[in-house]
């Protein structure tokens, strides 16, 4: 019997390997789409098993539900493509993990929005977290596929085909009729290499597609290149890591042609050293220390000798914690280099920490008729001489070393902290006058109770109003939603939605903004009742896709889709006024409708949908669409020539269906001069075009952004006194290129 047993138990491992290589190829070679190595099932042997059984053909006369639909491409149907169906499963695929920070859970939060490097990559290389595949299929001639024997539930289905890949989220069981168009995909590839800038070859590279835990994995080569695809657009996070060399990871939205990702891995580092008490080793002492990359504490005990090690951190800095019987010691950490050197150090082994007395403060948070106040603000601060002098000049900048909350009966304990002078500030929220204490603490615990007062006046009214205006918040709102999409319906994960004025232009006020989630949703509460313009903008590196639409929103929920076009190319070059190609101009193109300005139309935002141009001066996006779009091109003491801004906006306009464009820059000219009295002295403090000037000797300088004649409106701060006007105006003739003095403008008075 045993025997037999055996004999079976060797049968099914053998079927199991067979199906394993029959539907999955060779682990780490590409599928037929051209990607890397795409996880189809959860490690083990169980969960592998069930997923490869499941994925096998129902037999004839099942009744359990099944997904029929087609495939095509914008060609027509699409035969021969390879359908797969993956189910997310609650608490083990990622997506559906739930966010964990200091060992309690978040439900509100996924595992992507806090996990670490080092979390992540622990699923990863024990293979887990995948959403396993329940079924295949492969497309008939008319492009028609069924997928048999699923449960109930809902699945994403993923397409893969010479013709493209494509994917299609949140489909149910028993679904019939089911569309999913292909698209091209896009190739992710880039460069890892370790702090020396030396490539990195055998580190594994996952792309984990966030909305259902699809894991695409590749291998870097001899010269530390990966490349994978092409994928299916949507959310992903990025993901490397190698034995010996710490993880990394990055999220990005696949959408573009081709996108690229590099990594700078660094090396593990350590600290370590000796905790010592009245100068003598303290064997047993506990060393802690909180590690930002692991989101977590590391917690170690002294050796006989009072030794320590911590290994394996990054080099960043660490506030290092020792205690041991009621004594404290904590000293910061970091990796800087010594010298002018720019690489970190390896290693830090000359760390000392000296156990002492500490003080620790407990008390309790009372109103004048002796009640209790929870959730009021304690905070701890070390004082001495330089901090009181900042705190006479109004600078004042002491970070608290210990903060609480108090708790129900308005009980606080803080610390704990060295000895000495130090601070304790209390404030409320709920209409009390913040309280300090100030005193020279001695080691031990202290006890330090607070009465606060209920405002009075206009501060009590304010604040009477801020909770009137939190309890009508909480009242029932419009609400405006919907989802953002491509040109195939797919959806646009991380879009910028925002809403305007019907008629609102880049000088419109906003009325709010938000973003997408990983499935293309957004959702706010809507503005009064009305006509808006709602818009949406996606960009990233060389792709930037807007869409608008103006809609009418009412009572209860408005629901909208914003739908991007086909993307086109778009490219131009940068030249200066000789007709010369300029190099390192920051390119960057946008919507109107979005684009925030500071003084004079100076853009303020990051650098999503930018480039860089080249030696040429040329630039070039990959996958543009979308009307109101404008182009902005930034270089220091550069601007942009005046002939090519549109209403005095510091920007190129890019016209429906341009292909080609042309931005020139000129040097920076400006108008520049002094501001005096009578006497001679300058004003030490004025505006200037909204700008302000404050100085010794009255100097003020403002940009020529076209030539012609330049309005200066002029106001004195509210400090100067004067006889005469606070506010005027002068005009001047100015060119582009050529600096203006303006000399020195002399004003009656002080």
């Amino acid at each position: 019997m045993k025997r037999h047993g055996w004999w079976w138990g060797a049968s099914l491992a053998v079927l199991a390997l067979v199906l394993w290589f029959a539907s999955s190829g060779v682990p780490g070679a590409s599928t037929p789409g051209g990607q890397g190595d795409s996880r189809d099932s959860r490690s083990g042997a169980g969960p592998l098993l069930q997923a490869l059984f499941q994925s096998a053909p129902a037999a004839s006369g099942d009744s359990s539900p099944r997904i029929r639909g087609t495939v095509r491409s914008a060609r027509g149907p699409v035969a021969g493509a390879r359908v797969l169906a993956s189910a997310v499963v609650a608490g083990e695929s990622l997506s559906a993990m739930p966010c964990r920070r200091a060992g309690e859970e978040d439900p509100e939060r996924s595992l992507f929005d806090c996990a670490s490097s080092f979390q992540l990559a622990g699923l990863v290389n024990a293979r887990a977290g995948d959403a396993p595949v329940l079924a295949r299929a492969t497309s008939e001639t008319e492009g028609s596929f069924s997928l048999e024997g699923l449960k109930a539930g809902h699945y994403a289905l993923w397409v893969e085909s010479p013709e493209g890949v494509g994917v299609l989220q949140d489909v149910p069981a028993g679904a019939e009729g089911v569309e999913v168009v292909l698209g091209e995909g896009v190739r992710v590839s880039g460069l890892v290499s370790d702090e020396e800038r030396v490539p990195v070859a055998g580190v594994l590279v996952t792309a984990i597609f966030t909305a259902h835990s699809r894991l695409f994995e590749t291998v870097t080569d001899a010269t530390g290149h990966y490349h994978l695809g092409p994928l299916p657009r949507g959310e992903y996070l990025l993901l490397v890591s190698k034995e010996g060399l710490l993880p990394m990871h990055t999220t990005f939205i696949a959408y573009g042609r081709e996108l690229e990702r590099k990594f700078v891995m660094n090396h593990p580092r350590r600290i370590s050293g000796q905790v010592r008490v009245a100068g003598a080793p303290a064997a047993g002492a506990s060393v802690s220390t909180w590690v930002h990359d692991e989101d977590a504490e590391r917690q170690v005990l002294t050796d006989a000798a009072g030794r320590f090690s911590l290994e394996g951190l990054a080099p960043s800095s660490f506030e290092l914690v020792a205690t041991r019987d009621g004594l404290w010691a904590s000293t910061r950490v970091d990796f800087d280099p010594e010298d002018d050197s720019s690489r970190f150090l390896a290693e830090r082994t000359d760390i000392t920490l000296e156990l002492a007395p500490v003080v620790e403060v407990t008390g309790v948070v009372r109103d004048e008729a002796g009640r209790p106040i929870e959730n009021a603000s304690v905070e701890l601060s070390e004082r001495d001489e330089e901090d009181e002098e900042e705190e006479e000049d109004g600078l004042s900048l002491a970070m608290a070393v210990s903060s609480a909350w108090t708790d129900a009966e308005g009980r606080y304990r803080v610390g704990p902290t060295r000895p000495g002078r130090l601070r304790l500030e209390v404030s409320s929220l709920r209409g009390f006058s913040d309280d300090s204490h100030e005193a020279v603490f001695q080691p031990g615990t202290s006890t330090v109770d607070f009465v606060l007062k209920r405002l009075e006046g206009e501060e009590a009214e304010e604040q009477l109003e801020a909770e009137a205006e939190a309890e009508a918040s909480r009242e029932p709102r419009p609400v405006l939603e919907g989802e953002v999409v491509d040109e195939l319906g797919a959806p646009v994960s991380q879009a910028e939605v925002s809403v305007w004025p019907e008629t609102g232009t880049w000088r419109g006020r906003q009325r709010d903004h938000t973003r997408t989630d990983a499935k293309g949703y957004f959702s706010f509460f809507a503005p009064p009742e009305g006509r808006y313009r709602i818009a949406a903008e996606f960009a990233q590196d060389d792709v930037t896709h807007t869409a608008a639409r103006v809609v009418e929103v009412g009572k209860g929920v408005t629901r909208v889709q914003l739908r991007f076009e086909p993307g086109q190319v778009l490219s131009g070059v940068v030249v200066d006024a000789r007709g010369q190609p300029v190099e390192g101009a920051r390119v960057e193109l946008r919507s109107t409708l979005r684009a925030q300005v500071l003084y004079h139309g100076r853009p303020v935002r990051a650098s999503r949908g930018s480039q860089m141009t080249g030696p040429d001066g040329r630039f070039s996006f990959q996958s543009v669409s979308g009307e109101q779009l404008e182009l902005a091109v930034m270089k220091e003491d550069s601007v942009l020539a005046c002939a090519q801004q549109e209403d005095g906006h510091i920007a190129l306009p890019v016209k429906p269906g341009e292909r080609e464009l042309r931005a020139v820059l000129l040097r920076e000219a400006t108008a520049s001069g002094r501001l005096v009295w009578k006497d001679g002295s300058p004003v030490a403090s004025f505006v200037v075009n909204e700008q302000g000037w404050e100085g010794e000797d009255g100097h003020f300088s403002m940009p020529i952004r076209c030539p012609g004649t330049l309005q200066l409106e002029f106001i004195l701060g509210d400090e100067v006194e004067t006889p005469g006007a606070r506010r005027f105006r002068r005009t001047v003739s100015v060119r582009e290129e050529v600096d203006t003095d303006l000399g020195v403008i002399v004003l009656d008075g002080p």
